[in-house]
């Protein structure tokens, strides 16, 4: 078992903030590549998945207006056009094919002024 520690990137709220995802092998046409975010003691929700062939659709909760992510055969990304406070969470990349799937997760942290 390896130890490792998740990502912290830390960015202003009102900020673009853009996550990305190593695809460690070539990005075939049947490999998926999904994104989740997590918030603090909260379940995953779907951001949005994709093939290389499929552009991706964006959940609900998640608009293209604020959202957008882009890929290639070594690197997936998402970004966040201007962060608001619920954007800080977890951020999970999975990239799936037929034998395995891969995961890696960011934690966003947003720094600024929140109303209490």
């Amino acid at each position: 078992m390896v130890n490792a520690l998740v990502p912290v990137i830390t960015v202003r709220l009102g900020e673009r903030v853009t996550l990305t995802c190593a695809v460690s092998e070539k990005s075939q046409s049947i490999t998926w590549i999904h994104w989740y975010k997590q918030s603090a003691g909260g379940t995953l929700n779907l951001i949005f998945m994709h093939q290389k062939s499929i552009n991706p659709s964006f959940e609900p909760g998640f608009p293209a207006s604020r959202f957008s992510a882009s890929s290639d055969e070594k690197m997936s990304n998402l970004t966040i056009l201007r962060t608001v406070e619920r954007d800080e969470g977890i951020y999970h990349c999975a990239h799936m094919d037929w034998t395995k799937s891969t995961w890696y997760g960011t934690y966003l942290s947003i720094k600024g002024n929140y109303k209490i």
